[in-house]
């Protein structure tokens, strides 16, 4: 069984392509995951543990111990990852999370048959997105300042450096796919995202995956572009900053991220 992470920054359409992998008769994919928040928590269990052995020796024959070591440690926050995943169904070919923050790198060198996906998304977009869900979650009225937004483009830089990092180490085993590229062409994008996990690509498996994840199924009956704030599929379009971002947001994403952006595909200004 393959083994898959979503990967991205928030607001970048991660949960469509989570209900896309979900909807897959061959695939299994978890719904966003909190794995990290134990980190911390793994790490003083294998120190308790060392202390507890350690004390059991010196109170025996002092044989001495094999102590547990930071790499035991993520060897075992990774095993509470993959047991996770394995509660796929029978027969599941490829069973996956997806979570925002999990090491993409610890990922692939932890698990066996590890891939990544990483869902890229306009910054410009997914700053009004982001501020958009904080107002809907934190219930504040303020509009996206330029603090926030420059906030966001340096987060997405550090994203995409991230992913890099395991891309070099792991060439074939790390998958881009783009949010404006689902909206355009849902079939083309989806097709070369099954085709990467090796699972069934058919014409008919990716007509089923578009009606079982459409927007105006998951919003409730609105059509793409019919915005409603109290709802987390608030929208479903792409290049909305062209309407909606001032002047200068527009110009520092352009200064702060303009090669990165023309390298995926996106106009700089």
């Amino acid at each position: 069984m393959k083994y898959f992470l979503i990967t991205s920054l928030a607001k970048s359409g991660t949960t469509w392509v989570q209900r896309i992998c979900h909807a897959h008769p061959e695939m299994h994919c978890r719904a966003e995951d909190q794995f990290t928040k134990f980190w911390g928590r793994v790490n003083d269990l294998t120190e308790d543990y060392n202390d507890l052995v350690m004390q059991r020796d010196r109170e025996r024959d002092q044989q001495g111990i094999d102590a547990l070591n930071k790499d035991d440690a993520t060897k075992l926050f990774f095993s509470m990852v993959k047991i996770a995943m394995d509660k796929a169904p029978p027969g599941t070919a490829c069973t996956g999370i997806k979570d925002l923050v999990l090491s993409n790198r610890g990922f692939l060198e932890y698990l066996p048959n590890a891939h990544i996906i990483n869902v890229i998304r306009d910054p410009r977009d997914v700053a009004i997105s982001a501020k958009a869900h904080a107002r809907r979650v934190d219930g504040t009225e303020t509009e996206l300042d330029d603090a926030f937004a420059a906030d966001v483009y340096l987060l997405w830089l550090r994203h995409l450096r991230m992913v890099d990092s395991a891309r070099r180490r792991f060439p074939r085993q790390v998958h881009d796919i783009r949010y404006e590229d689902l909206v355009a062409d849902f079939p083309m994008a989806v097709g070369a995202l099954l085709s990467f996990l090796g699972v069934d690509a058919s014409r008919e498996t990716i007509e089923h995956l578009r009606r079982e994840t459409d927007f105006k199924r998951l919003s409730g009956g609105r059509a793409p572009g019919e915005a409603d704030p109290n709802s987390y599929f608030r929208k479903g379009i792409a290049g909305d900053w062209r309407q909606t971002l001032t002047a200068s947001q527009i110009a520092f994403a352009e200064q702060q991220c303009g090669e990165q952006l023309e390298a995926h595909g996106y106009d700089r200004r």
